[in-house]
């Protein structure tokens, strides 16, 4: 349970100041938990912790409308991590609408394709395709580890939500497996599949 978390660090510094007014926005829960888990993830020179999971309820609209757009995606990208996966695909759509092209949403939306919602792995598919090539090789070649851990996952939640209807293992017909692929693809440059 962690009733105080630092917000700031989810984030890189550059975005402290930001991201302390957005915390600010997010409904209280007295006694209640706010984040549970933590994952730590290299972007660029920094490593930011992101929590796993959150548990607080959204901050109304016209609040969301307010911010710029920054912070507007500092808000999606906390939402990412919502414990309901209906708030999560939300705002990954909210990024994909602004498109959100900060490399520090880009661990956001990487962690979620370590995940098992079908849906959200959908959309993610082709918001990668849209990052650059420097930015996105330059973020899986950093953190391998990282990067291996997401591949594992890929796998696991497929064996236990998509076998049934995806029985290949690596078989591209299923979009997680395409995305693993992708990630593989770009951590090894030059190697084709």
């Amino acid at each position: 349970m962690n009733r105080k978390w630092n917000w700031v660090q989810a984030f890189p510094q550059s975005c402290a100041v930001d991201v302390r007014l957005v915390t600010r926005l997010l409904p209280r829960r007295l006694f209640r938990t706010t984040t549970s888990g933590t994952i730590e993830i290299a972007c660029g020179e920094e490593r930011l912790i992101l929590p796993s999971r959150v548990y607080f309820e959204e901050v109304p609209e016209e609040k969301i409308q307010a911010l710029t757009k920054r912070q507007r995606w500092l808000l999606y990208c906390l939402y990412t991590r919502h414990h309901d996966g209906y708030i999560r695909e939300k705002y990954v759509r909210r990024l994909e609408a602004e498109q959100a092209d900060a490399d520090w949403v880009l661990p956001y939306l990487i962690e979620l394709t370590g995940e098992y919602v079908y849906e959200i792995l959908e959309r993610i598919e082709p918001m990668l395709h849209d990052w650059s090539e420097m930015q996105l090789s330059s973020f899986v070649q950093t953190d391998d580890v990282y990067m291996a851990r997401i591949e594992q996952r890929i796998i696991s939640y497929w064996n236990l939500h998509q076998r049934t209807a995806y029985p290949i293992l690596w078989d591209s017909s299923y979009v997680g497996f395409r995305i693993g692929e992708y990630y593989w693809l770009k951590r090894r440059p030059g190697v084709r599949s």
